[in-house]
C-alpha cells in the first residue's frame, strides 16, 4: 500500500494580510488568501487518486469558512509533481484573473500604461511550495510527514529574486506596501470611485492592493471604529432612545440627500450593526469634522448637523471611550497533539482536521455573538475585532470552544492561547494588527509557564504601553484575577495615585539583570520593599475607601513573605500592568463614570 504525502503551502501570509489601510483592505486580504487556498482545494477534488488530509474539504453548508494556507495530500497513485504544478497555475491563474478584472472594471482609477506592471506584480506575488515523499504503510506515515515538513522549511529559507522588466520609473510606490509601482492614474479628483473605495489624496495602490480595495462592496465591511463603539452604541440606544433614534434619522436622511456622504455599513446578518449602520467615527468629538470634510459634507451644514444630531446624544449618553481590540488567538502544543495523531495513520489527521473546520465555524458565530467582526478563522488560528468590554468572555469562550471540539478527537487536547491587542480605534490598522500579534505571543509566554495564557498588550493613544499576562488555568485564573482588578476600580476602593505611588516605589530599588544575578535572591531587599508596598496601600491620606486603608490580599497582590527582591519586583509589577490595564477595561463600561482621580488618559 504504497502512496506519496503531497505537502503544498501559499503564501505571503502575514505580511500581506498586515499590508492594509482601511478596513476593507485587512478584510478583502484575508478574503483573498482563503480563496487562493479554496481554488487550490477545488481544483484537485476532480483529480483521479487524490485524498485530502488537510483541510477537510468544506460541505455546503461550510463554505464560509476560511481554510488554512497548507494542504496535505495523499496520493495513492498518480504523479505528485503533476499535481502540486496543477495546483499552483490554478492559484496563479486565480490571483491574475480576479486582479486584472479589477483594473479593467475601474478604468476610472488606473492608468492606462499601467497594464503590463499589474500583470507582472500579479504573477510575482505568491510563493507556492510543495514537497513529496513516498511511504509504504501507514506505519511510515509520521516518518513521512515529518520528512516533507523539514523540505517545506528548508525552502522557505530561500528565497527567489525575480527581477522586474515592466517599471516605468518615476512612479511613487504603494502606499500598502512601500515596493511595487501604483498603478492609479497621477491625479486624484476625489469623487466618483475615488471617494467612494476611500482613496486618500495622497494615497497610492499596486495591483494587490487595487484588488484589496476594490474587490469588496462598499460597505460590505464594518469600520473599526463602529467595531470599537459598539458597546456604547447599545448604551446609548437603550438608555437615551429619543436622542439615539435622533440621530439614525438624521444620518439616514443624509444618506438619502447625498448617498456619498455618511458611508453605510451593510447589515450581512449582524444584528447588532442594524442598531446603528454608519461609521461611528462620527460620534468622536474630535474626528467628526474631519469625517464629514471626507464625505463632501460642506462645513456649515457639518456643523450643524453635529449640533442637532450627535451632541445631544453625547450630553446624555457621555463620550465614548474609543479603543478597539484586535483579538489573535492560535492553538498550543498543535505539532504535538500532530505527532500522537500521526502514530495512528492519515485517518486520524483527517479526524482532527474536521474538527479544525467545526471550530473556525464556531469561532465565527462566537466573535460576532459578542459584536465583534471576524476576520480569520483557519485551523487553530482566529484574528478579530471587538469591543473591549465584550473582549474578554469573547476570549474565554473561544478557549472553551477550541478544547472542547478537540477533546473529541485528541485524548490530551491542545489549549488555546489568546492575545488582546488594545489601541484606539483610529490607529492603523497595520499597528493594531501588530499590537494583537504582540499580544498572542505575549499569550504564549515561555518557561514552565508557557502556553495555556491570555496576553494583552494596550498601548494608550499617548503612547505608553501595558503588558500582562496570565494561564487561565492559574488559580485564581486569568479572567478572575482582572474581573477583581475591575471591581476594585468600579468600587472607587484603589485610587490611582496609590497605584502610581507603587509604581514609582518599584522603579527606584535597584534592578537585578536576571534571576541569577544575587541581588535578584536578596530576601532583606526584598522585605523592604513588600513592607514600603504595603505602607503605601494602607496609607489612608490619599483615600482607600476604608478607615484601615488596604493591604495586598485585597487588591489581589500576593505579598506573603519571605520572598526574594527579583519576585517581589515581578509580582508587583505584574499587579500594577493589571491594574493599568482593568482601568481601561473600566472606562470602557458605557455606564463608567469618572471618578475625581482618574484623568481622562489612563497614565
Amino acid at each position: 500500500m504504497s502512496a506519496y504525502l503531497l505537502l503544498m503551502t501559499i503564501g505571503p501570509v502575514q505580511s500581506f494580510i498586515a499590508q492594509a489601510r482601511r478596513t476593507r483592505d485587512l478584510w478583502f486580504g484575508s478574503h483573498v488568501l482563503s480563496e487562493l487556498s479554496k481554488t487550490a482545494v477545488e481544483t484537485l477534488t476532480g483529480v483521479p487518486g487524490v485524498e485530502f488530509i488537510f483541510p477537510v474539504l468544506p460541505s455546503g453548508t461550510q463554505k464560509d469558512t476560511g481554510l488554512p494556507n497548507k494542504l496535505l495530500v495523499r496520493l495513492p497513485e498518480g504523479d505528485p509533481r503533476a499535481v502540486a504544478r496543477k495546483a499552483r497555475e490554478a492559484v496563479r491563474e486565480r490571483l491574475s484573473g480576479w486582479g486584472l478584472a479589477q483594473w479593467h472594471e475601474h478604468r476610472e482609477l488606473v492608468d492606462g500604461a499601467s497594464l503590463e506592471t499589474a500583470k507582472e506584480q500579479l504573477d510575482t506575488l505568491l510563493e507556492f511550495q510543495a514537497a513529496w515523499t513516498q511511504y509504504a504503510s501507514e506505519k511510515e506515515y509520521k516518518a513521512a510527514l515529518v520528512r516533507i515538513e523539514e523540505a517545506i522549511a528548508g525552502r522557505k529559507r530561500l528565497q527567489a529574486f525575480t527581477p522586474w522588466v515592466h517599471q516605468r520609473g518615476g512612479i511613487h510606490k504603494s502606499s500598502l506596501d512601500g515596493a511595487r509601482e501604483s498603478v492609479l492614474r497621477p491625479k486624484n479628483p476625489r469623487k466618483g470611485k475615488w471617494a467612494r473605495f476611500r482613496i486618500g489624496l495622497r494615497e497610492q495602490l499596486d495591483a494587490i492592493g487595487l484588488l484589496k480595495r476594490t474587490g469588496g462592496t462598499p460597505g460590505q465591511f464594518v469600520p473599526v471604529p463602529s467595531i470599537g463603539l459598539s458597546a456604547f452604541l447599545a448604551h446609548a440606544e437603550a438608555t437615551c432612545q429619543a436622542e439615539f433614534s435622533k440621530l439614525r434619522d438624521g444620518c439616514k436622511e443624509l444618506k438619502q440627500q447625498a448617498p456619498d456622504a455618511v458611508t453605510g455599513v451593510d447589515i450581512r446578518g449582524r444584528e447588532w450593526v442594524r442598531r446603528f449602520p454608519y461609521d461611528a467615527q462620527l460620534l468622536l468629538p474630535d474626528r467628526w469634522r474631519t469625517l464629514l470634510e471626507e464625505e463632501d459634507v460642506t462645513p456649515e451644514p457639518g456643523t450643524d448637523f453635529y449640533a442637532s444630531h450627535v451632541r445631544p446624544l453625547l450630553r446624555e449618553a457621555g463620550e465614548p471611550y474609543p479603543y478597539v481590540v484586535c483579538l489573535s488567538a492560535d492553538g498550543d502544543n498543535m505539532g504535538k497533539a500532530l505527532e500522537v495523531l500521526a502514530e495512528k495513520g492519515h485517518e486520524a489527521h483527517q479526524a482532527l482536521s474536521r474538527a479544525l473546520t467545526d471550530f473556525a465555524l464556531e469561532a465565527r458565530t462566537i466573535v460576532e455573538k459578542h459584536d465583534g467582526v471576524l476576520v480569520y478563522a483557519g485551523g487553530d488560528d482566529v484574528l478579530a475585532f471587538v469591543a473591549l468590554p465584550n473582549a474578554l468572555k469573547c476570549a474565554a469562550q473561544l478557549r472553551a470552544s477550541f478544547m472542547r471540539i478537540l477533546r473529541e478527537v485528541v485524548d490530551k487536547p491542545p489549549t488555546l492561547s489568546v492575545g488582546l491587542g488594545i489601541g484606539h480605534v483610529l490607529e492603523s490598522l497595520g499597528d493594531l494588527l501588530d499590537l494583537g500579534r504582540r499580544a498572542e505571543k505575549l499569550a504564549k509566554g515561555e518557561g514552565a509557564e508557557a502556553r495555556d495564557g491570555l496576553g494583552i498588550v494596550a498601548r494608550l493613544r499617548a503612547g505608553r504601553l501595558h503588558t500582562w499576562r496570565a494561564r487561565w488555568s492559574s488559580s485564581p485564573g486569568a479572567l478572575a484575577q482582572m474581573a477583581q482588578a475591575t471591581a476594585l476600580r468600579r468600587g472607587g476602593r484603589l485610587p490611582l495615585k496609590k497605584l502610581q505611588d507603587v509604581e514609582e516605589l518599584t522603579r527606584r530599588f535597584p534592578r537585578p539583570t536576571d534571576e541569577k544575578d544575587a541581588l535578584y535572591q536578596d530576601p532583606r531587599l526584598g522585605s523592604v520593599l513588600a513592607r514600603e508596598v504595603r505602607r503605601v496601600l494602607k496609607r489612608t491620606d490619599m483615600g482607600g475607601g476604608d478607615d484601615n486603608g488596604l493591604m495586598p490580599g485585597t487588591v489581589g497582590l500576593d505579598l506573603e513573605m519571605p520572598l526574594p527582591l527579583g519576585e517581589v519586583q515581578k509580582r508587583v509589577s505584574s499587579w500594577v500592568a493589571r491594574v493599568w490595564v482593568a482601568e481601561m477595561f473600566f472606562r470602557a463600561e458605557p455606564w463608567a463614570t469618572d471618578d475625581a482621580d482618574t484623568p481622562k488618559e489612563v497614565a
